[in-house]
């Protein structure tokens, strides 16, 4: 059976009836392998929505010269180093460069 014929219900009665089969420690194999292929999932669609707030972004900053985006980026490392001390997980030391 390949992607291209795949017929959705029977496949499904086919992994059903298999699954009917198999031992209890098989059986939580398959509920472990499904949780993984559902975590990866929601991981894929983070990653897309991470990779197009991140193009908005761009977007947003493409009016910009290169010494304020520069800025805005220093900026928003001293917030999150400044929330880091705050939290006592600061790494210590200075910014050499950008």
């Amino acid at each position: 059976m390949n992607a291209q014929n795949l017929d959705t219900e029977k496949l499904l009665r086919q992994v059903l009836t298999s699954i009917a089969e198999l031992p209890p420690i098989d059986l939580l194999v398959v509920y472990e392998t499904i949780s993984e292929l559902r975590q990866k999932d929601r991981a894929g669609k983070i990653a897309d929505e991470i990779l197009s707030r991140a193009k908005a972004r761009a977007a947003e900053m493409s009016q910009l010269s290169h010494a304020e985006v520069v800025q805005r980026f220093i900026d928003a490392t001293e917030r999150i180093r400044a929330a880091a001390i705050r939290k006592g997980t600061a790494i210590e030391g200075e910014w050499e460069s950008d």
